[in-house]
């Protein structure tokens, strides 16, 4: 079919819209700020190490799975993943330094130039491999795009969509080289995922990439916060790819770490600690759950991504 704007908002949209273009203002000017002192904190580590390909001195730099500046989001998903970055390396004896998150692509650049950045939960991609040494798995995923349910998005194949449709992405992501390389034609790219509901709120995409836990998360944040905005229900039109997370370590680094730290991790998976740090976390705990049985199998070590077999194309 032709392209078609089907029409998005079928509630109280004006008072939406209005809502939805306030946030979003809001978030995109916390995020060049943001913005501004990650890349002048990435600067800062830049001139103090050699500029390109750098000798690894033998600290690893960890960059945290959520900015210090925007933890009051709730999610427990990064402290579950900073506080097992930390304790596997502090388990393993390497030095490191912690650092607050940069926006994606930029802590992307830095990896691509030095050595020793920790990276996570990252998705292994072929660009990656000759970039980032790997450690895991930590989680998985399931891809999806995500839209308001009654648009007519859900009725149209996966092809159909990439051509059609508006599609949010993260900016730098695996999600968007992916759907970049599978034809999407109309991705608008977002520095920060949390850009992502809003935008969709106020009709600048029609569906978004995103993880969806993290989506239900901003979902029940606006619902709480915002009790008067009327959301209309978001579902999931089509899972179309499966993927392990792991943490990314950049650059040359000595193959005996990534042994010891990937040995720890196991460790972590048999003696008890990776789900007892899920239970701390608030985290599903529940052993019979088909993703902690992925997860406590050892012989998913390596495993990457799948394409799901039942894209109607």
């Amino acid at each position: 079919m032709g392209k078609q704007r089907c029409p998005s908002l079928r509630f109280s949209e004006l008072t939406v819209s209005q809502y939805a273009n306030r946030l979003l203002a809001m978030l995109v000017l916390v995020c060049a700020l943001i913005t501004a002192l990650g890349n002048l904190r990435a600067q800062t580590l830049t001139d103090e190490k050699a500029p390109e390909n750098s000798t690894f001195n033998g600290t690893y730099i960890i960059h945290l799975s959520e900015s210090t500046r925007v933890q009051s989001s709730g999610r427990p998903e990064p402290g579950y993943f900073d506080t097992l970055a930390i304790e596997l390396f502090t388990k393993a004896g390497l030095a490191v330094e912690i650092v607050p998150q940069m926006p994606w692509k930029r802590q992307m650049e830095l990896a691509g130039r030095e050595v020793g950045h920790v990276i996570y939960p990252t998705t292994r991609i072929d660009y990656r491999e000759d970039v980032f040494q790997w450690v895991g798995p930590v989680s998985r995923t399931f891809w999806n795009l995500f839209g308001f349910v009654d648009t007519g998005w859900s009725d149209m194949a996966f092809d159909t969509l990439l051509r059609d449709a508006r599609i949010g992405v993260l900016m730098g992501s695996a999600r968007e080289g992916y759907l970049r390389d599978r034809g999407a034609q109309q991705l608008v790219m977002v520095p920060r995922e949390e850009l992502l509901l809003p935008m969709m709120m106020a009709d600048r995409v029609d569906l978004i990439a995103i993880g969806g836990n993290i989506l239900r998360h901003y979902l029940d944040k606006v619902r709480a916060e915002y009790p008067e905005v009327s959301i209309p229900d978001v579902t999931g039109f089509k899972p179309y790819r499966t993927c392990y997370l792991y943490i990314a370590i950049s650059g040359d680094v000595p193959q005996s770490d990534i042994t010891r730290l990937q040995t720890q991790l196991d460790r972590f998976k048999t003696n008890g600690f990776f789900v007892e740090n899920r239970r701390m976390h608030g985290l599903s705990t529940n052993l019979d759950s088909a993703f902690l049985k992925a997860m406590l199998d050892l012989d998913n070590n390596g495993v990457t991504c799948v394409d799901l077999t039942d894209i109607d194309t």
